[in-house]
């Protein structure tokens, strides 16, 4: 178990070669956001590119991609077809108890067949990021809304297979990938039915990289959360020989293991603790993944620096008050401290 030092993270910073284009700093294909998380889908996509890489791709749902535009010039969309999700209303004027009204409403829940259509991102990409506000299981929660009555029974899963059809066709590839938030929360949920079935155990694609919480690490290893947190290193460890994976385990001195070597983050402060900055991370990791560092160092670097972004924000605006959004323009500053 090592502590990352200034010098060493300094060293991994990827050269800026002057006879260079946007192509030699690496494209991110990044897969993210939903109806209620279309904030996540920015932060990733522009995180990446305040971490040097030269072109971000945001693969989503059309109105997603239509929000991030309206913020952003700088990323290029993506919009993948949705499926209307179907739910039943039982109905009270009918005698059969059991009858039911099958209607739809367009949550723009992803539609598994749009995978087909990334075939060539998913060629062209340096590294494929995963999940930031994806919200595999939406449309659940969506039913109780206004937009359906209290008596509607959801049919259909949201992202889930649309992630289900991605991981299937991730298989193959040899990028490195980052898998997050919701998309971890599926990974836990597969890798446990395909343990208590006859179903192929889940193994993520070579080269991959997941972010977890302690909850999400917690799930993925069907154990306690206070138990991980007992022992952050050794349970980061254990995932990552058990998920072929680099496992960033977030939180105070984040955690990165590549299941041989551990490595502790001394950068960042509570100002992190705070909804959106998990897709700020992503984004960076994923950004100096493009530019051609392994995923253990893409890992290494964008933790460090993410949680020293987090610092600089936090001596200008107090911990109290750093937005996510606020990250985006202390990554700068972060990196030009490096170079000092």
């Amino acid at each position: 178990m090592q502590t990352l030092t200034k010098e060493y993270i300094t060293s991994l910073l990827p050269e800026r070669p002057d006879n260079c284009h946007k192509a030699t700093f690496g494209h991110v294909l990044n897969i993210a956001g939903s109806m209620h998380y279309r904030g996540a889908a920015y932060l990733s996509s522009l995180s990446a590119l305040r971490a040097g890489a030269g072109y971000v791709t945001l693969a989503s749902s059309p109105g997603v991609c239509q929000s991030v535009s309206a913020l952003t010039p700088n990323i290029v969309m993506r919009p993948l077809p949705t499926r209307p999700v179907i739910y039943a209303e039982f109905c009270p004027q009918m005698t059969d108890s059991v009858s039911i009204e099958l209607q739809s409403i367009d949550t723009e829940s992803i539609d598994e067949k749009a995978v087909a259509q990334l075939d060539d991102l998913l060629e062209k990409a340096a590294v494929i990021t995963v999940g930031s506000g994806l919200a595999i299981s939406q449309s659940k929660d969506e039913f109780n809304a206004s937009t359906a009555p209290l008596s509607a029974m959801a049919i259909a899963e949201g992202n889930h297979g649309f992630f289900f059809a991605l991981l299937s066709e991730l298989q193959t590839r040899s990028q490195s990938m980052v898998f997050d938030a919701d998309a971890l929360n599926f990974i836990s949920h597969f890798l446990h039915h395909s343990q208590r079935s006859s179903q192929t155990p889940l193994r993520l694609p070579e080269n991959s990289i997941i972010t977890p919480h302690p909850k999400e690490l917690a799930r993925l290893l069907n154990i306690d959360v206070a138990v991980i947190q007992a022992d952050r290193t050794h349970y980061a460890t254990l995932a990552a020989k058990q998920l072929h994976a680099i496992v960033v385990l977030k939180g105070h001195n984040s955690v990165i293991s590549n299941g041989e070597y551990a490595f502790i983050n001394p950068t960042g402060n509570s100002a992190l603790a705070k909804a959106g900055t998990g897709d700020v991370l992503t984004g960076m990791i994923g950004g100096f993944c493009a530019q051609g560092l392994s995923p253990l160092n893409a890992a290494c670097l964008g933790v460090y620096l993410h949680g020293l972004t987090g610092d600089l924000a936090a001596q200008e605006l107090s911990e109290y008050s750093v937005l996510a959004s606020d990250l985006l323009e202390y990554i700068p500053q972060a990196i030009k401290q490096l170079l000092r």
